[in-house]
């Protein structure tokens, strides 16, 4: 039966929950299960198992303590907040070290950029019969060279280094931003799964309270709503092993996001369980569900002016811009400048008929240009493919733009249906479902409503909070990939 099927029934009455068809079917359902205790014993020679009979005469407390060896349950190691879960990731993940490490390396390009080159000092001189012994001497000489960038190349490649610099910075932002969005939908499902797991354990309590009344009101043994009952309790068995590997797997979950190795099994608590509770006000983890939502149009255009990998995109543009001023400036050849000093060497005894001269003779200094000559090639090439890598970074940023609206609308019409069916189920269905709950089971105990009818009530109950708290996740999720698709926290 739906809750709302349940909701027009309790308002038809107040004193006793009538029949329908459908509560036939589950109650021959049940007793179905019921009318065959046989089929359900397990045989007492099985060693470690305890027989449906053990289990008829147990108190609702041993009932408990015997089932719970089966479910590896150990307790919370650590209680986090999400500002906290924020600090441990920027301070441990390894991806956020990779990403500061590259700006380093980009800031060390701004110095490679606009470093002046070296002058070349050449020497040439030499020892010998040649430079001591010739008659006509030896020319000598020292002389330094120079590069000289023309065209303004210096400041473009620095231009060009400054904006790989600027683009380095959105990266290591857009990752920290992209880790804190991780981050919080790990947060968030760890705080859905210790939801589910109380859930399931105060549904499983008091499924226990109902076998307890059945066994006082039991005429025998082999009552059939004892038989229900245990029924009843046991099938909460696999859904709390169901609800504790889904917290182990959420812990592990959140140390992956957070950048901490896990180094065993373990589980950790959050302070702020979101929606799951009973307050409808905003959390950490997302707004409160009656906040009005801005307009679309209001975020797509934040998420034009706010979105990193936009700005990067941008950026990136930018910088094939500046790098394309510079190869059309490598057309211009550099100049290479040379100066040196010069002196020749005689032999110190001059043959006859040959002046005496010093060994200094013909001391002098020169000047040298070079450049290449652009004859064959003027980087005809490079400056095709800077031009098509910015026509490329052109048409990317309005590609991206296309995408962001996209997203925007789609993740925008997400969270306002969660909206709606959080309302609905709250304001509602909520209230209804627990409050036939509870009229069925003080029913049940006045003898008003038997076993089936109260248990089916307490199943519908059970499904309802099982909607809300699906809801509650999509609601969140929701809201999540809103804030990643418009580029900054909506939580505020």
């Amino acid at each position: 039966m739906s809750p709302i099927c349940a909701k027009q029934k309790f308002q038809n009455t107040s004193a006793a929950i009538p029949r329908s068809v459908s509560f036939l079917i589950l109650s021959l359902v049940a007793n179905l299960f019921a009318s065959a205790p046989a089929q359900c014993q397990v045989s007492t020679e099985t060693p470690g198992i305890e027989t449906l009979n053990q289990r008829k005469h147990a108190t609702p407390a041993q009932s408990q303590s015997n089932r719970s060896d089966l479910i590896v349950s150990p307790q919370p190691s650590r209680v986090y907040n999400l500002a906290t879960c924020f600090s441990i990731a920027d301070q441990n993940n390894l991806d956020l070290f990779v990403a500061k490490h590259n700006l380093s390396i980009a800031k060390a390009g701004i110095k490679i950029a606009g470093a002046i080159p070296n002058p070349q000092l050449q020497v040439q001189t030499g020892f010998g019969d040649s430079f001591e012994y010739a008659f006509t001497g030896q020319t000598q000489q020292a002389f330094l060279t120079e590069q000289i960038q023309t065209a303004g190349k210096r400041s473009k490649k620095i231009s060009v280094a400054r904006s790989n610099y600027t683009l380095s910075e959105l990266q290591l932002d857009a990752l920290r931003f992209d880790i804190h969005n991780r981050v919080r939908r790990a947060y968030a499902e760890l705080a859905a799964s210790e939801a589910n797991s109380e859930l399931i354990e105060r549904q499983r309590d008091l499924a226990v309270k109902m076998l307890d009344l059945a066994k006082q009101k039991a005429k025998s043994e082999n009552d059939s709503d004892v038989l229900q009952s245990i029924l009843n309790v046991d099938q909460f068995e696999p859904q709390r092993n169901q609800a504790q590997g889904r917290l182990q797997q959420a812990s592990a979950n959140l140390s992956l996001a957070l950048g901490v190795k896990p180094e065993h099994v373990e589980i950790f608590d959050v302070d702020d369980n979101g929606l799951f509770g009973d307050s409808t006000k905003s959390s950490r983890l997302v707004p409160a569900p009656q906040r009005n939502l801005p307009s679309v149009e209001n975020l797509i255009s934040t998420a034009f002016g706010a979105r990193l990998d936009l700005k990067m995109a941008e950026e990136r543009t930018e910088m094939n811009r500046r790098s394309l001023k510079l190869t059309r400036a490598e057309r211009i050849p550099d100049l290479t400048l040379g100066s040196g000093f010069t002196f020749s060497t005689f032999a110190k005894n001059q043959p006859a008929g040959l002046g005496s001269a010093s060994n200094y003779l013909g001391e002098g200094a020169f000047v040298t240009i070079s450049t290449e000559a652009p004859v064959f090639y003027q980087h005809q090439g490079e400056i095709k493919q800077a031009i098509s890598a910015v026509r490329q970074s052109d048409l990317q940023v309005d590609l991206l733009k296309s995408q962001i609206a996209s997203g925007i609308i789609s993740d925008y019409n997400a969270l306002k249906g969660a909206q709606a069916n959080l309302a609905v189920l709250r304001e509602q269905l909520l209230p209804v479902a627990k409050r036939i709950a509870s009229v069925s089971l003080d029913g049940y105990v006045k003898g008003d409503v038997d076993l089936s009818t109260a248990m089916v009530e307490q199943q519908v109950y059970q499904q309802t909070m099982s909607s809300y708290f699906d809801t509650v996740v999509a609601y969140q999720t929701a809201w999540a990939d809103l804030e990643r698709d418009v580029g900054v926290p909506l939580q505020n």
